[in-house]
């Protein structure tokens, strides 16, 4: 634990694993599992800490530290994280942990904490969203991007968005009825030509 708590991380798992192999019974083997977990996770070596986690919680499911696994599973994702612009996975991942400890622990002394990071994760998406919507408006391609500028309102209402999902939307809205009027009068135009050619050879 002092070497936990001094950062010396990979001697810190490295003397948990010890403990573990030399005493597999004692009572005090799942901690000494979570604390291998975390020596990991605390040297940024965040996938392999959401093995370590996902482990303890399958071994061991009714232990009072399954909330703060569930938190660290969360954190692991949390960190690993794209910018919005990337791929959203591990954002995903991380609300799904964070949701799954608020729902069934929300008691926890992390809850709160977890619902922060929440919020952060459903920013993070609701501007991804935003990301793409702005790409296809870019070109020209409103019908795509308007539903993505909807569908951000109805997922993420609380994004901070709202004013220029609102006008980009209105200007989709402009573009895509124009589109309309062209291609209503296109049809009219070709539906006259088929007319005066069936005038003509009648």
């Amino acid at each position: 634990m002092k070497l936990l708590q001094n950062k010396k991380y990979e001697r810190a798992a490295e003397a948990f694993r010890k403990i573990k192999e030399e005493f597999p019974l004692s009572d005090y083997t799942p901690l000494v599992e979570l604390r291998i977990a975390d020596a990991v996770f605390f040297d940024k070596k965040y996938a392999e800490a959401i093995i370590l986690y996902d482990e303890f919680k399958k071994l061991h499911p009714l232990h009072s530290e399954i909330p703060y696994a569930i938190y660290q599973l969360g954190m692991g994702h949390f960190h690993q994280m794209y910018s919005f612009d990337r791929d959203q996975t591990e954002t995903e991942r991380a609300i799904e942990q964070f949701r799954y400890l608020i729902q069934n622990f929300p008691q926890s002394p992390r809850a709160e904490d977890a619902r922060t990071k929440m919020q952060v994760c459903l920013r993070q998406l609701a501007d991804h969203e935003f990301y793409i919507g702005n790409f296809y408006f870019r070109m020209k391609k409103y019908k795509a991007a308007l539903g993505r500028f909807e569908g951000i309102l109805k997922k993420f209402p609380e994004s901070g968005l709202t004013e220029k999902i609102e006008r980009l939307s209105e200007k989709c809205r402009a573009e895509i009825a124009k589109e309309e009027q062209k291609a209503r009068k296109k049809e009219e135009l070709e539906e006259k030509k088929k007319q005066k050619v069936g005038k003509m050879e009648s």
